[in-house]
């Protein structure tokens, strides 16, 4: 045996050797530290197995969970032969614009990469993201064509309270308390799902950079584990990447204020061309719960009312698509040009409602051919944007449809409003055209719930945007919450497209309608208060330019006395909207300086809002009129 054999021999004795030892259980691990080195994920394979552990601080967020999917029916991160490290060596940092609870999203991260090689053969590979404000990682693999599931696992430790919702087709249930130990059997959660640990930490799973794939609903397989479960079926070829499977980790203030979503989405589309001038955020009048039928006269006299009021927005509701004017010979396109052209001559844009599927009689806009030809009427003839609805899934049919539909609408110009929807997963960064999406318990259900209202702010819009319909100012409709808790929810719930389901009537004759209807449907930027506590109170302050709001719900009457710390120098005048009793609310104007204390008093089912306006020599530089 000469020396080039021995050597052979040898190197094929060390690598049998080391790919012994990963097969048969030595424990090897890798630890990815977030910037700040706050956050950090730990990965250990052992045993063939991936796992993984997310900690905040010296915080447990998850506990040993798996990492695990299948393509086709191999089932990947079962049997690893050997596993492979890319640490990335510089922090990454990027900007972008949004239109949300700020204006601007700083997205900055440490990333690694791991390649895993199973012992049938096939490679496939994990990105990761740690943020300080959470982790993001996902699953990639060349493939042939075949079908994608993920079997992610998401456990958590014992002894704290978790609030999910128990729908993950359409997202429409009531979020629900749970202790970590004892989740409900078989429910299949639609993300987000929050978890308190105590000492102001909290967590958040949900999902992003969702597209033509099945979304992830996350399915209790035990006590205290979720598991990811797609919806429908994704099949899949050649470069094939999972979304990314977020936890928003933090206090209740870098919750809200958390981009993950949008940071792991691709940026702004080329087909905006770097100009996202045309595309408007403001306030709608809406017929559907206010009790008016969808007739041409009763549009044209909602776009009075939204003149009348200062609202940018019409929305004409499903019935539009039978209007018939035999007398005159006029279709409903021929109607809706009418509508269109009266609404431009008050300085009021027209949205028109329409079906994804067939639906009574008309044909929805399921294929692409169908939904160009109705996105060139609506465009010729002068219609701002649609609301489509009756999605009811998120099958990697409707994933892909939300991205195709966006796109097509920007070459068109139009804004969208998706409905019978899921949840947010970042689409708006890529397509700012999608002002609002459902996804959410609103008031088409019902009257309104100030137990689910507390906590939508840290639960469901965590995710994003939510076409919750707000301020109903009738009595039926205000599930015994106050006029103030009705006004404070514009301000609270995140909708850069706020669809008003009020009548037109009230709010004319409302003495506070010059505060509640100029407040701004997004801001520049968004703070959680002290006192703020899921599932009991929220207090925020949201600025737009020089002019701030602090907005305040509770289910159970309580009493703060908030820091106004985060006001400039100088004098402001605050208008204020608080609770008087009956459910009726109390106007009065105070004024303030940063060093004061601003108190707040709050009944049952009751809230709060105030607008401070900076003072100068000469009056009011800003007002909130």
């Amino acid at each position: 045996m000469n020396n080039l054999q021995l050597k052979l021999i040898i190197t094929l004795c060390l690598t049998l050797l080391f790919n012994f030892a990963h097969a048969k259980g030595e424990d090897k691990s890798l630890t990815l530290h977030s910037p700040s080195k706050e956050v950090r994920i730990d990965i250990s394979w052992k045993n063939q197995e991936l796992t993984y552990e997310i900690y905040f601080g010296e915080t447990l967020i998850l506990q040993p969970s798996k990492l695990k999917w299948k393509i086709g029916e191999t089932e990947l991160g079962k049997s690893i032969q050997q596993v492979q490290l890319k640490k990335g060596n510089k922090i990454i940092q990027t900007s972008y614009p949004l239109l949300g609870n700020h204006a601007t999203a700083h997205n900055r991260y440490q990333t690694a990469e791991m390649t895993i090689s199973e012992i049938h053969g096939q490679e496939w590979k994990i990105e990761l993201r740690a943020y300080d404000t959470g982790i993001a990682f996902r699953y990639l693999t060349e493939s042939g064509k075949s079908s994608v599931s993920d079997l992610t696992t998401f456990c958590l430790p014992a002894g704290k309270t978790c609030w999910l919702q128990s729908n993950a087709k359409y997202y429409e249930a009531p979020y629900k308390a749970f202790p970590t130990n004892n989740l409900p059997e078989k429910v299949v959660a639609g993300p987000p799902v929050t978890i308190r640990y105590g000492n102001k930490i909290y967590a958040a799973i949900s999902e992003g950079g969702l597209k033509n794939f099945g979304g992830m609903g996350l399915e209790v397989i035990s006590p205290n584990c979720f598991r990811s479960h797609l919806e429908g079926q994704t099949i899949l070829e050649g470069h094939i990447a999972t979304p990314w499977r977020i936890l928003m980790i933090g206090n209740l203030n870098s919750l809200v204020n958390n981009d993950i979503i949008t940071d792991v989405s691709d940026p702004l589309s080329p087909i905006f061309k770097n100009d996202i001038s045309w595309i408007e955020p403001g306030n709608c009048v809406w017929s559907w719960l206010a009790g008016y039928s969808v007739s041409l006269e009763n549009m044209k006299r909602f776009t009075d009312w939204g003149a009348e009021l200062g609202i940018k927005y019409n929305l004409v509701d499903e019935g539009w698509s039978h209007w018939e004017d035999k007398e005159h010979g006029k279709d409903c396109w021929d109607m809706v040009a009418e509508l269109v052209n009266y609404s431009k001559s008050k300085g009021v844009k027209i949205l028109l409602w329409k079906a994804y599927p067939d639906r009574k009689g008309i044909e929805g806009i399921q294929t692409s051919e169908r939904r160009r030809r109705f996105f060139q009427k609506c465009k010729d003839l002068g219609v701002a944007g649609l609301k489509i609805d009756f999605f009811d899934c998120e099958s990697q049919t409707v994933t892909s449809y939300y991205e195709e539909t966006l796109k097509e609408a920007a070459e068109f110009g139009l804004v969208i409003n998706f409905h019978g929807s899921n949840k947010p997963t970042g689409l708006n960064r890529t397509y700012p055209n999608e002002l609002n999406r459902e996804g959410i318990l609103g008031l088409e259900y019902g009257e309104s719930s100030a137990q689910q209202n507390v906590l939508l702010p840290f639960t469901r819009y965590l995710a994003g945007h939510g076409d919750y319909t707000p301020l109903p100012l009738q009595r039926e409709w205000m599930g015994g919450t106050s006029e103030a808790h009705q006004i404070a929810t514009t301000a609270l719930f995140t909708s850069p497209l706020r669809c008003y389901g009020g009548r037109p009537e009230d709010y004319l004759k409302h003495p506070a309608k010059n505060l509640f209807l100029n407040i701004p449907t997004t801001w520049d930027e968004t703070r959680v208060l002290s006192g703020s506590e899921i599932g009991e109170c929220v207090i925020t302050a949201h600025r737009k330019g020089n002019v701030w709001y602090v907005a305040a719900l509770t289910n159970k009457a309580c009493k703060h006395k908030i820091d106004l710390s985060f006001l400039s120098k100088g004098k402001w005048q605050a208008e204020i909207v608080s609770d008087a009793g009956n459910q009726e609310c109390r106007l009065s104007k105070m004024s303030f300086t940063r060093t004061d204390v601003l108190p707040i008093s709050m009944v049952e089912k009751g809230g709060f809002l105030a607008c401070f306006s900076q003072q100068g020599d000469n009056n009011l530089v800003q007002s909130c009129k």
